[in-house]
């Protein structure tokens, strides 16, 4: 599969500029699931050396964006269903201890900024732009990951989740989904959160990570 034309880094020799141009292209679906990235290739989209790439597909793969085989080269990431569910199983864990740290700590600040992202995705939604609203999703949890006070926590969260929220979002675009339900979940999630009441935020989080809500149909086995 070809990958999709780049307009070329003005500065040369930047690994983040790079990296921030093949993550968004990859966000925006510019660059597919499962597109061969060569890095000879992208180099001259990009009017750069192969330095810059190579390290921003180092980054890439941190973050679960990429995958590189040997001998096979590296590929944007494309996931199974089965991959997903177990990826969200394990995320659900993580969740329920993130949002029950982060209940304790919230501050009027804190929940400014969440209020802020849902009003966003409500606001993308209403544009029918699936990226947008995944990446205010993202952010949204983002918040209350870094809200629960503990690094570790915060930073296994955004390398198990920030994969799944691409692809997911490529696929529900796809598929021409609606995204209303996503804000309504977000505002519930929230409500949860607030109560600051252990059970309460348990049950919000479980009832937002339900499977058949997050992982679109079109994901095949």
């Amino acid at each position: 599969m070809a990958t999709h034309d780049l307009t070329p880094v003005r500065a040369l020799s930047k690994s983040r500029e790079v990296f921030e141009r093949l993550r968004s292209a990859i966000w925006s679906g510019d660059l597919a699931p499962g597109t061969a990235l060569r890095e000879a290739h992208l180099a001259k989209q990009l009017n750069v050396s192969q330095v810059p790439v190579r390290e921003a597909l180092l980054q890439l793969e941190h973050l679960g964006l990429v995958v590189r085989v040997p001998d096979r080269g590296t590929t944007v990431t494309k996931l199974t269903r089965v991959e997903i569910e177990q990826m969200m199983a394990v995320r659900r864990h993580l969740e329920h201890m993130a949002f029950q740290l982060a209940g304790s700590r919230i501050t009027p600040d804190i929940e400014t900024t969440l209020r802020a992202h849902i009003r966003r995705m409500e606001e993308a939604a209403a544009k029918n732009d699936h990226f947008a609203v995944a990446d205010e999703d993202f952010n949204f949890h983002r918040t209350v990951w870094k809200a629960s006070g503990n690094e570790v926590l915060e930073k296994t969260l955004e390398h198990l989740c920030i994969a799944v929220y691409a692809f997911v979002s490529l696929k529900r675009h796809a598929a021409g989904e609606t995204m209303k339900s996503a804000v309504r979940s977000h505002k519930k999630l929230l409500s949860a959160l607030l109560s600051k009441n252990a059970k309460t935020i348990r049950q919000g989080v479980d009832e937002h990570l339900v499977p058949d809500a997050v992982i679109p149909p079109s994901i095949a086995e």
